[in-house]
């Protein structure tokens, strides 16, 4: 039996990728071979395609992007033991990605159970932006009952779960997002939002007790004055200065943070809990079916995602 995926043989533009046919894999003894129905589209998808960060990912081709997925369990490998065939399950994936595919082999400690209550759509788009969102302000932020937070890029895929998630552990909550989309990030929770066509966010009288640079387009230098005196700044991207200054962060009061979302079930079953409990909601903006993935790719390189983008893998019943 064949099934189908994207590949793409070279770094260039969203051309490079095309379907191709393979047979089915068998998975490896702590593998879970998984029938993928939907797969999450991410900026880190097209900046890999691009060439990006060949440096952490190489130069060895074929390449299938993707990193998150959502499906069916087919087939469990004989060292594993928690899922069984027939369980819908979504993940995160390694960077070296693979989900635009509808089959693939996962290890099995990447895997959860997908809420009943979420559509494999749904699912789909919640790995890779949710744990970024969970482990920056959990981890990084250490989130707490009461804090005030500010979530810059709050209509995007990581902003989206930011301010649900802050949401579900008590805080305030401030977003930043552009005059047309206040509607939209109002229903993911916030409690206040900030047009930044009208008003910088970074010169606000109020000071908040972690600023999240969803979409990585300020600085810690800007937002110092709106930091509380043990106040943190996260940011998507770990540029060196970030990575520099975090080093210095048990000596000082304000914290400096750059988030790489790390792969794992334990956390995906965090906010399974959630969106099982009706804290945590997916928009999906637009649906692709898989050979479209160089559209979803030019999408989602426009940088004006609301939510999230997902290529349907299989045709899914209505």
């Amino acid at each position: 039996m064949n099934y189908t995926k994207i590949v793409y043989l070279q770094y260039g533009e969203p051309e490079v990728m095309h379907l191709t046919q393979s047979p089915l894999p068998t998975p490896k003894e702590n593998e879970i071979l998984v029938k993928v129905y939907a797969a999450g589209v991410n900026p880190v998808d097209y900046k890999l395609r691009n060439g990006s960060m060949r440096f952490l990912v190489g130069k060895k081709f074929p390449k299938t992007p993707g990193g998150e997925i959502a499906g069916v369990v087919e087939q469990c490998g004989s060292q594993t033991g928690f899922f069984k065939p027939g369980d819908r399950v979504f993940a995160m994936l390694p960077l070296s990605g693979g989900g635009y595919s509808q089959y693939l082999c996962i290890p099995e400690s990447l895997l959860s159970l997908m809420p009943e209550n979420l559509s494999f759509n749904e699912a789909a788009g919640i790995p890779l932006a949710g744990l970024t969102a969970l482990q920056a302000l959990r981890d990084k932020g250490n989130l707490q009952k009461g804090m005030n937070v500010l979530v810059n890029g709050g209509s995007g895929g990581v902003g989206m779960f930011a301010i649900q998630i802050a949401k579900a552990y008590d805080a305030k909550v401030t977003a930043v997002c552009s005059g047309k989309n206040i509607d939209l990030v109002k229903s993911f929770g916030a409690d206040n939002v900030i047009d930044y066509e009208k008003e910088d966010f970074t010169q606000s009288d109020e000071q908040f007790d972690i600023v999240f640079d969803a979409v990585a387009m300020s600085s810690p230098g800007k937002c110092k004055k709106i930091l509380t005196s043990k106040g943190t700044f996260i940011s998507t991207i770990p540029s060196p200065g970030i990575m520099l200054r975090q080093i210095i962060n048990p000596l000082l009061s304000q914290k400096i943070f750059g988030i790489m979302c790390k792969t794992g079930g334990k956390d995906l079953d965090v906010l399974a809990r959630m969106a099982t409990e009706g804290k945590l909601k997916c928009h999906i903006e637009k649906k692709y079916p898989l050979h479209m993935a160089p559209e979803a790719h030019h999408h989602i390189q426009s940088g004006r995602v609301k939510g999230k983008l997902v290529l349907e893998t299989i045709e899914q019943q209505k």
